[in-house]
């Protein structure tokens, strides 16, 4: 896998979580249908772009996009 496999794959995660809101690691794998290794190497692309947050509830991680929020 190179960098451009991982930009194209952060993309694909980065839309379904646009069009389906929180998900955890599991909901993604299954809408994405990217395999764990490819999963994760989006998901890091993301986080350090800062455009994903994470949310740890009842022993559940789940995965969003971040929205800075102005009060």
């Amino acid at each position: 896998m190179d960098k451009v496999q991982i930009g194209e794959n952060a993309g694909i995660v980065w839309r379904t979580l646009e069009n389906k809101g929180s998900l955890s690691f599991e909901e993604l794998q299954a809408e994405t249908k990217l395999d764990q290794l490819q999963l994760f190497s989006a998901i890091g692309w993301l986080a350090r772009e800062d455009k994903i947050s994470f949310n740890k509830e009842n022993g559940i991680t789940s995965v969003r996009l971040y929205q800075e929020r102005y009060y």
